[in-house]
């Protein structure tokens, strides 16, 4: 072998060798969720906030839908066998698997996004997403014309019961006697079941009706805009992230998550400062949790209806009311 050759070889090794190191000092983080993050709610929120801890904590992502049970365990070994050093299972169901995998991985740390599960690397977010709801249901409550609210939730568990109860206590506290239905699709993905369910609370009167459904909640949007155009005076509000715009002539303000709470989380763990316990996320801790309005159609909400969510609003900050609900963390 030539000297030059020997060079080359050298150099070559090297700079494999150095690359190698990059690698493994990269810190990367993986992301779990039940469902398409074409959704434009739920599960969009989340791949936002991966996105963001790449860009502002140069990380190294990765996200699989994980639908399936027997797939979780699955999913959480695959990324903590490849080194990811954090990852999110971004829903209550995947608490159990959490804990299942966490005592063979104890360099990762597991997150889910709801849920009471502590372990020395599992935690989970619990969404304050109750106090943004309660506020819908006060607009709710205020203007409604029939006396009549709607519901309709994916699956029947306590998160989606949670925020289902902050919007009905919301509306009953300016209308006590206000009924509301409530509706659940069975799944997060099934569009056109959410969409008979929304057109069935309609024909029953319901001129307001919130959603939590994940994919499904566009069937909500769809039912609303149809009836819209033929005359009626329905309105639909958006949930976990902001989707005004998904139907800007129908969803009048949505309770919205702020992708940057995954970031505060992430950044945790890369400085080696997480503490295992459950991370309370609400309107207090930087405005994680929002009202915000569809500006297309804020001016139809009565200009004391707004001052009066701005109110609860404060004192939800301040520490002076606490939105109400159901005790699941």
């Amino acid at each position: 072998m030539t000297k030059q050759k020997l060079v080359w070889l050298c150099l070559i090794l090297f700079l494999s060798f150095g690359s190698s190191l990059a690698n493994a000092d990269k810190f990367k983080v993986a992301l779990l969720t039940p469902g398409s993050i074409s959704d434009a709610g739920w599960n969009a929120l989340a791949y936002d906030g991966l996105e963001q801890i790449k860009k502002e904590l140069n990380a190294e992502i990765s996200h699989v839908e994980s639908k399936a049970p027997s797939q979780w365990e699955e999913h959480f070994r695959f990324y903590a066998n490849k080194g990811y050093k954090l990852i999110f299972g971004h829903g209550f169901e995947y608490q159990e698997p959490a804990r299942a995998v966490a005592a063979d991985f104890p360099d990762t740390v597991f997150i889910t996004t709801s849920g009471n599960t502590v372990l020395e690397n599992v935690s989970p977010i619990v969404f304050e997403l109750e106090e943004a709801t309660y506020l819908l249901g006060i607009i709710a409550g205020a203007m409604t014309k029939t006396g009549k609210v709607g519901l309709v939730g994916g699956m029947n568990i306590p998160p989606i019961n949670s925020t289902f109860l902050a919007f009905e206590e919301g509306a009953k506290s300016i209308k006590p006697t206000v009924k509301v239905s409530r509706s659940y699709v069975g799944d997060w993905e099934n569009i056109s079941k959410a969409k008979e369910l929304a057109l069935s609370q309609i024909a029953e009167g319901v001129d307001f009706i919130f959603h939590n459904a994940d994919a499904a909640g566009r069937g909500v949007f769809h039912a609303v805009e149809e009836s819209r155009k033929l005359g009626k005076d329905v309105y639909a509000f958006g949930s976990n992230r902001n989707q005004n715009d998904v139907a800007p002539e129908a969803i009048l303000a949505s309770a919205a998550i702020d992708p940057k709470a995954f970031v505060h989380v992430a950044k945790l763990v890369k400085e080696g400062k997480f503490e295992p316990k459950i991370m309370w996320m609400g309107m207090a801790q930087d405005e994680t949790i929002k009202v915000i309005y569809n500006p297309k159609l804020k001016e139809r909400i009565p200009e004391d209806v707004l001052t009066k969510v701005e109110s609860i609003r404060q004192k939800i900050l301040s520490g002076e009311f606490k939105a109400p609900r159901v005790k699941f963390e």
